[in-house]
């Protein structure tokens, strides 16, 4: 029987916690309940695919486009790789000069780049402690094989709409997928192995995922 040594490795929790009744933008409102047998359950009332951590696919964009669903759960895992912001007045902006200094070395194809704002300010400064991840830093993940991007809610995708759309478009191109609203705080590694598994959904833009990474110790 496989098993995992756990006195070499520890899981860390990427995930975010899901707190009732949400926020106006990102609702998760439940009603408590009951089922046949007189057992607990819980309806959730008002929510949406983007609340809490979540993968997102080109069917975010597109009506016609492959939802979580439709690719291999091997996308969903592999060698994770960590990119940390920890001032940001140094580091605005994620261009291809950024990534080039900090990971030229260490991407390799099929990696999952995860993007980490430790910034203690980063609050304090409020849109301007928020990095913004280029468009050309897109071309330049897709074009190291990335098969992933994920980043915490204290990044920008692009400088606006537009530009957002653009990177969802270069990386969905490339069939790539982009995991949102991770918490990253607890990795102390730059390589770690990464595993954030889509609830099956079927039909929907996005799915919610538990992520989780393995370091060694």
């Amino acid at each position: 029987m496989f098993e995992i040594d756990w006195r070499k490795y520890r899981l860390v929790d990427l995930s975010m916690k899901v707190c009732p009744p949400g926020s106006p933008e990102r609702p998760f409102e439940v009603e408590p309940g009951r089922l046949a047998d007189d057992t607990l359950k819980y309806d959730i009332t008002n929510t949406h695919t983007h609340v809490g951590t979540h993968v997102e696919s080109p069917r975010h964009f597109y009506m016609e486009g492959k939802g979580c669903e439709d690719y291999p759960l091997e996308l969903f895992m592999g060698r994770g790789v960590l990119l940390d912001v920890p001032d940001v007045t140094e580091c605005p902006v994620i261009d291809p000069a950024v990534l080039e200094t900090k990971l030229g070395d260490l991407m390799q194809p099929g990696d999952i780049l995860l993007l980490r704002n430790s910034d203690p300010r980063r609050e304090e400064l409020g849109e301007e402690g928020r990095p913004v991840i280029a468009v050309e830093a897109a071309t330049w993940m897709v074009g190291r094989g990335i098969k992933m991007l994920g980043f915490e809610a204290d990044f920008k995708l692009g400088g606006d709409s537009a530009e957002g759309r653009q990177i969802h478009d270069i990386v969905y191109r490339h069939d790539a997928l982009l995991v949102e609203l991770l918490d990253l705080s607890g990795l102390l590694k730059r390589q770690f192995y990464y595993m954030g598994l889509p609830i099956a959904f079927v039909n929907v833009d996005s799915a919610w995922c538990r992520a989780v990474a393995i370091e060694e110790r």
